[in-house]
């Protein structure tokens, strides 16, 4: 998990692309440093890089004019500014050709994170809200409401375009989002700009997990309550300190002796686009997924339920009647909000 106080920024400009105008703003040179805006810029970085959706990907190098741009700034041969113009005019191109991609401001951060130079491309799409305005009419002050058709993230949201790129070893990991592009739903960042084939995020790969594990649980082991709250716990119990889960130890133990299980488990993942038998998942995707388990009942009835109580019987308890059916006790509480 990247923290803010990791982020050392270098270099910072903002180029606006804004595709209502035939041609974008650039600036010609970097933005000057100041506190309040270094603090904005390392939010959403970090923000960035400890998103659960940024996903890997590997540059296409033949013709990639991004991948060229970037090996010439790496290589001395061009500016930090004359770089961002490049890449700025050639994002620009994209949009004004395909115009259900959103304006935006597209900022462009050199920065330092673990002895490592890193970029930070953050597409800043624009946002629509509403700002004061005081007109001044027949001698009198009017105060109004105006909408406001350019505001940027603020640092609570999150941006959800844009990539960091490692200087050194020339990978990048993106943040995309499909827009239509001629008549189809495309990943414009990766497939038009970047240009470069993306790897699972860790929020795929873990929901890839989760989706043949509630195959293997619902063809085999429909009617055992226990066996799927057993699944669940060993598979949180599997994760590692630093977030990684190892797949072949997990289906061991949650399937000791249930070889066509296991065939199943891992065939799945495989049609999903997971072969590698370790996935590593971010804190985010761990939260999201463990902090409570959700039990849903044929009657409609949900109950969230914290992992911590999920398999405790001193907390609650599943008992399964002599008709076949489950009660649900939930036990030791101290009141009911």
């Amino acid at each position: 998990m990247v923290q803010n106080e990791e982020i050392v920024i270098k270099k910072i400009i903002v180029h606006i692309l804004d595709s209502s105008m035939s041609i974008p703003v650039m600036s010609m040179d970097e933005m000057p440093t100041a506190i309040n805006i270094n603090e904005f810029f390392i939010s959403h970085i970090v923000k960035s890089m400890n998103d659960d959706g940024i996903k890997p990907c590997i540059f296409d190098k033949e013709h990639n004019m991004f991948y060229r741009y970037l090996k010439e700034f790496k290589d001395n041969k061009t500016t930090f500014v004359n770089f961002t113009k490049q890449v700025a005019g050639q994002l620009f191109a994209i949009m004004s050709a395909h115009t259900n991609i959103p304006s935006a401001d597209l900022s462009v951060i050199m920065y330092r994170y673990k002895q490592k130079d890193f970029l930070a491309l953050l597409k800043l799409n624009y946002q629509n809200t509403y700002i004061h305005f005081t007109d001044y009419e027949s001698d009198i002050n009017i105060n109004t409401i105006i909408q406001h058709r350019t505001t940027l993230p603020n640092t609570s949201q999150r941006v959800i375009e844009g990539a960091i790129i490692d200087l050194e070893e020339l990978t990048v990991d993106i943040l995309d989002k499909y827009y239509e592009i001629d008549g189809k739903k495309t990943l414009y960042l990766s497939k038009l700009f970047f240009k470069c084939h993306t790897k699972l995020s860790s929020k795929e790969k873990f929901n890839a997990v989760k989706t043949a594990t509630n195959k293997v649980s619902k063809k085999f082991f429909d009617e055992d309550i226990e066996k799927k709250i057993d699944i669940t716990e060993k598979l949180f119990n599997n994760l590692s300190e630093n977030g990684d889960l190892n797949l072949t130890k997990f289906a061991k133990e949650a399937f000791p002796a249930q070889e066509e299980v296991k065939e199943i488990f891992f065939n799945t993942l495989k049609k999903k686009g997971v072969e590698e038998p370790t996935i590593s998942m971010t804190e985010k995707t761990i939260q999201r997924s463990f902090e409570k388990q959700r039990i849903k009942t044929d009657e409609g009835i949900e109950i969230k339920i914290p992992m911590e109580f999920y398999n405790n019987p001193d907390k609650m308890e599943f008992i399964t009647e002599t008709n076949g059916k489950i009660s649900i006790v939930i036990k030791d509480i101290n009141k009911i909000l």
